[in-house]
């Protein structure tokens, strides 16, 4: 009979995610909830982390608890700091932020990560760097460039073992604004994903009009009835997401093959986009290389 081994909590700005890990590295259970560290009203941490595994630890009694994301924010439970690229999952392993509280729990977070991006500037992420980790674990590569498609869209340079390098991308938080907020908000409806309307976004977007006078052509052409496409939210998807990838590209000269490490309907855009580039894809779903990494971490420490 497998045991309970340790709880992994993924807890990002709006969502709240853990995973009750056996002693095989494999899920036993999950729970997925709105707790997001921006959303716990004036309920404590403590209190959301007791109220969504208190359960957890009621039946199988008192085991470590590993966290990674915005927890160790400035907004989170704890501050930990940025660690320097170049990072391995051996170093992450090695440096985590241990929680003082009220009760007899060992809880600890996973040190984010700060680098170069691949424009020259300074860049830094929380929680995906386990993601990258459990994806190469999962694939058996060491060296790879990793992709984690998102609200905030994440490119790491990994080389020999370790992140070299760290870009984001405000993609998909972008497209949530001009979708809600913009001047051509109503515009683009609530509509289902068409291929061929993403496609014909990710042209555009490599226009060399630029990005700003793309996005309100979308105005214009509808006025004059000039877009032809089925769906203005996969136009619009396409656009920022073909922007995205036209800027990497642009930044490594030659990209033949990317990780990407997300969602199946979000990893799909960007299959289907890297594809016109003539670049290959393999997507490692998001909660695999989540466990993956951190069980990994976890057997490293």
């Amino acid at each position: 009979m497998t045991m309970a081994s340790f709880i992994a909590i993924d807890w990002g700005s709006s969502a709240f995610r853990a995973f009750l890990i056996g002693d095989e590295g494999t899920s036993l259970a999950r729970i997925s909830t709105d707790d997001g560290v921006l959303m716990t009203g004036n309920k404590s941490f403590l209190q959301v982390l007791e109220a969504n595994c208190g359960r957890w630890l009621a039946e199988h009694g008192t085991m470590p608890i590993i966290m990674s994301g915005m927890i160790g924010s400035r907004n989170g439970w704890q501050e930990t700091d940025y660690m320097p690229c170049p990072v391995s999952a051996d170093s992450l392993a090695h440096n985590p932020v241990t929680i003082d509280n009220d009760g007899e729990l060992t809880i600890r977070i996973v040190p984010g990560v700060s680098g170069p991006n691949m424009f020259g500037g300074l860049d830094v992420m929380r929680g995906e760097e386990v993601q990258v980790f459990g994806a190469l674990a999962a694939l058996g590569l060491d060296t790879a460039l990793v992709c984690l498609p998102g609200t905030h869209s994440k490119w790491c340079i990994v080389e020999t073992g370790a992140i070299a390098s760290l870009t984001t991308f405000m993609t998909g938080e972008i497209f949530a604004l001009i979708r809600r907020e913009s001047s051509i908000s109503s515009l683009i409806e609530d509509e289902k994903f068409d291929q061929t309307s993403f496609m014909q976004g990710t042209e555009a977007g490599r226009s060399k009009a630029g990005l700003l006078n793309k996005l309100f052509s979308i105005r214009a052409s509808v006025l004059l009835d000039d877009l032809h496409c089925l769906s203005r939210a996969s136009y619009l998807s396409g656009m920022l997401i073909g922007r995205e990838i036209m800027a990497v590209t642009a930044a490594l000269g030659t990209v033949d093959d990317v990780i990407l490490v997300g969602n199946e309907a979000l990893t799909h855009r960007y299959v289907a986009a890297l594809g016109e580039q003539n670049v290959q894809a393999v997507s490692v779903e998001a909660d695999k290389a989540f466990l993956k990494g951190i069980s990994l971490l976890r057997d490293t420490s």
